[in-house]
């Protein structure tokens, strides 16, 4: 997996929050110590597994086809400096049409995620690239409730 800013950014915020966590349950005493069951979703896996992963795919790799065979045309008439703006803005175009066809389905998986967790007892749940040992692998679980099996 690619780590970019976002996914770094993410899993600081989460191991911050985790030992914040951890030093509050540490110094409020057995009454407040209370042990609970952390969970990891394997995302890229889930993602793989949905059932409207192939369609959203092929839809946003015709549309990025398209946007680059008309940027090209488009590009031939132009200044290298225009050329820079047309490729910057047909990128732009791209993530958001990624993320307009992508998005429901990372929101489909998170919906599944809860619904797994919580028919668990699972207080919380972590992408698999933040845990490095322990917790509850609820991937394949996530991935049959999206596909409804």
């Amino acid at each position: 997996m690619r780590w970019n800013a976002r996914t770094i950014g993410i899993a600081a915020a989460v191991i911050i929050v985790l030992a914040a966590s951890g030093f509050i349950v540490a110094r409020s005493g057995p009454a407040f110590g209370q042990s609970f069951t952390i969970g990891y979703v394997d995302m890229a896996k889930a993602v793989e597994g949905h059932p409207k992963k192939a369609s959203a795919e092929a839809a946003l790799k015709d549309y990025a086809q398209a946007q680059i065979a008309d940027a090209q045309q488009r590009m031939k008439t132009m200044t290298p400096e225009q050329q820079a703006e047309t490729r910057s803005k047909v990128n732009q175009d791209l993530v958001k049409k990624r993320q307009e066809l992508l998005g429901p389905l990372e929101k489909d998986i998170r919906a599944a995620i809860e619904k797994v967790a919580r028919s668990q007892g699972i207080a919380i749940v972590l992408s698999r690239d933040v845990v490095l040992y322990g917790g509850v692998d609820l991937t394949d679980q996530v991935i049959k409730a999206i596909s409804g099996k």
